[in-house]
């Protein structure tokens, strides 16, 4: 809770629709654990109505979450550390060494939850080790929301035009203060979003790069092996009651453990 106020008070410099953080009682004095009180926002979250809409709907959120994204990156931690703002074992005054603790601590998980991995968690922190030139290039942490799949944004209704726009970025708990290349795993974990013409369209056009050198495409492997890792080994803590969700990343993110290995050998 206090990753996701750190979030949406960051996030209100970006221009972008959030809902307002009203009251952050993090001090535990009026009960015994942390709590928000955010501003209502208008509409509906984009995932269960994403059938209802047609291409040109669902071209234009798109290219509307490309330029959130974009703006979301232009903000920078003023503490200078990367990683999980708060936890302090996770932070770090440069992303290499953010980052391998991060993966570190998703194999020390896999562990005490008894979660099988398709490869040694020595292997995992090889892979990083041998890759951390290329996260060395990420000299500036960058505000990553890192879980802007369709499920965290809510959608007004359609205009006169019959064109939704993006309505407000919620759900901010998985923040990050890293690389921006990040922000593609996190809203299409099995999938390119990099490479989807609209959310790249809205990105480049609101003044965001995408790194697409050699060290780029290493980064970018990193980022789907770690949201593979985290997807896999969450679903025993989780306890995910949904057998279908659990079989199909059961089976799925191994083998993509597997492939962003090999990208990265």
């Amino acid at each position: 809770m206090r990753a996701e106020v750190e979030f949406f008070q960051a996030a209100a410099a970006a221009a972008v629709p959030l809902p307002d953080v009203l009251h952050a009682g993090l001090d535990r004095t009026v009960i015994d654990g942390d709590y928000v009180v955010l501003s209502a926002v208008e509409g509906v979250t984009w995932y269960p109505v994403r059938e209802a809409l047609d291409a040109s709907q669902t071209s234009a959120l798109r290219r509307d979450l490309g330029s959130c994204l974009a703006r979301l990156h232009r903000i920078g931690n003023p503490k200078g550390l990367f990683g999980y703002p708060a936890v302090p074992a996770l932070s770090a005054p440069t992303w290499p060494e953010a980052f391998t603790a991060m993966l570190a601590a998703l194999v020390h998980d896999a562990d005490r939850f008894g979660v099988a991995l398709p490869v040694p968690g020595d292997e995992l922190l090889a892979a990083v080790q041998r890759n951390a030139g290329a996260l060395a290039e990420i000299a500036a942490p960058a505000l990553v929301h890192f879980d802007l799949w369709p499920g965290n944004i809510l959608i007004s209704p359609p205009d006169p035009a019959g064109v939704p726009r993006i309505n407000g970025l919620i759900d901010g708990e998985r923040v990050i203060w890293g690389d921006p290349l990040m922000e593609f795993v996190g809203a299409d974990v099995y999938g390119r979003a990099d490479q989807d013409p609209d959310i790249r369209a809205g990105y480049l056009e609101a003044g965001g790069v995408i790194a697409e050198d050699d060290a780029g495409r290493r980064r970018l492997a990193l980022y789907h092996l770690y949201m593979q890792l985290l997807l896999l080994i969450e679903l025993a803590p989780r306890g995910y009651d949904d057998p279908q969700y659990v079989e199909w990343v059961s089976s799925e993110s191994p083998k993509r453990i597997l492939a962003a290995l090999a990208e990265l050998s």
